[in-house]
């Protein structure tokens, strides 16, 4: 990730000048001139462009890096937030009750952050996780370029995983400023995965549902319903930040 890369330098190769028809060269000359510049300043704009991937290498392993999720509502006035909800209040009982009937909530957070995640206490491997990031201004940004560019650190990260095997990742339009969904198996125990991440204002809020793999491999039906289950509990949390 880190800071933007510059631009490169690129060698201008010059051809030894010919004689003939001055008028004729010098208005040449001026074209390219004028090109090169042109390119040059379409090249630094691409680098400097917040949230950005300059780089537009490929992921670990050759895969190459998801673009950028659309920000759903450039040119319209952004929802501000002061403060976050606690994150295990963001979530209806009946919905735990729901997804994991015997959960015992862990929590953590602070001003900025908040945490909830219930577990089943009969060590059945299904888990209901609720993560809320509060962005402030830093810098030159506003809260809401700073949660922006969280945002998409997240979704190119997610993209370069190791820890679990991607099974989908896409952008998931009609939710909050940006949002994407992520269907993924972990590697080391046979748990599906469904999350969704959502931006909103300068709020990101990643909500997630797992459960044991139906078989040796999750079925799409399987992908579906962790996917929407995620993206209920998304929905529940949005609908509560106030």
């Amino acid at each position: 990730m880190g800071l933007p890369r510059p631009p490169e330098d690129f060698d201008r190769i010059y051809s030894p000048p010919e004689p003939p028809a001055p008028a004729r060269r010098s208005r040449r000359f001026t074209l390219l001139l004028a090109a090169g510049a042109v390119a040059a300043v379409a090249a630094v704009a691409l680098v400097l462009l917040p949230g950005g991937d300059p780089g537009g290498g490929a992921a670990p392993g050759g895969t190459a890096s998801p673009a950028p999720v659309p920000d759903g509502t450039s040119g319209s006035p952004h929802r501000r937030y002061s403060a976050l909800p606690p994150a295990c209040g963001t979530v209806s009982e009946r919905t735990v009750r729901r997804l994991v009937p015997d959960g015992r909530p862990t929590s953590s957070g602070n001003a900025t952050f908040g945490y909830c995640g219930y577990g089943s206490a009969s060590g059945e491997a299904r888990w209901l996780s609720v993560d809320l990031r509060l962005y402030t201004a830093v810098g030159a940004f506003t809260p809401e370029q700073s949660a922006q560019r969280h945002f998409d650190i997240k979704w190119t990260l997610a993209g370069r995983s190791t820890e679990e095997r991607t099974v989908t990742l896409e952008a998931l339009p009609g939710l909050g400023d940006q949002a994407y969904r992520w269907f993924k198996v972990d590697r080391h125990r046979p748990l599906a995965i469904g999350e969704v991440a959502v931006r909103t204002g300068n709020v990101v809020v990643t909500a997630g549902y797992s459960e044991p793999v139906a078989g040796t491999e999750p079925s799409p039906r399987q992908r579906e319903r962790c996917l929407a289950e995620a993206a209920a509990i998304a929905r529940e949390v949005l609908g509560r930040l106030g």
